[in-house]
């Protein structure tokens, strides 16, 4: 999808890329089932590193700009609705996310035991759901109003100063 306003194209493009992120998780829950996988393997280090590392470093980024940038600007105009309800789900997905980066981390350094792969595949699979519902949301709703409610000056205001914070 394109958008007319860089803002909105920046926020689509890491939404895509914590698609993918969450998709190779998935696909690395699904694979292993109930026998936790072997961290040791290349592929399992890479799909935790890449999880952790976007939920530690990118997620909560993300939010934070959308809360103090964007929803303020939403509400400024009267319409409060969409922000409250995604900051909501903010409030909910980032300590899920934090266990699952936390635990992620573990699994690099120790490996899963089974208590440690059920708890991970579990928490895993709330924020995967949570995640993806979250960011079909956004695509949906606030990234084509972002197209109407940004004239070209703070667009690119708005866009430097989400890239700095990236």
């Amino acid at each position: 999808m394109e958008y007319s306003r860089r803002v909105a194209q920046l926020l689509h493009e890491d939404h895509m890329a914590t698609v993918a992120t969450v998709e190779a998780l998935e696909t690395l829950i699904v694979q292993a089932r109930r026998n936790a996988p072997d961290t040791s393997k290349d592929e399992v280090r890479r799909t935790l590193r890449r999880a952790a590392e976007t939920i530690e470093e990118e997620v909560g980024n993300h939010f934070t700009f959308e809360e103090n940038e964007l929803f303020t600007r939403l509400a400024d105009l009267g319409d409060v609705g969409i922000g409250e309800h995604l900051s909501e789900e903010h409030r909910a997905i980032l300590p899920l996310a934090g266990q699952v980066a936390a635990l992620a981390r573990g699994a690099l350094a120790e490996g899963f035991g089974a208590e440690s792969w059920t708890q991970f595949r579990t928490l895993a699979g709330e924020l995967i759901e949570r995640m993806l519902a979250h960011i079909q949301k956004e695509e949906m709703a606030l990234l084509p109003m972002l197209d109407e409610l940004l004239d070209p000056e703070t667009d690119m205001e708005l866009s430097e100063a989400y890239s700095l914070n990236q």
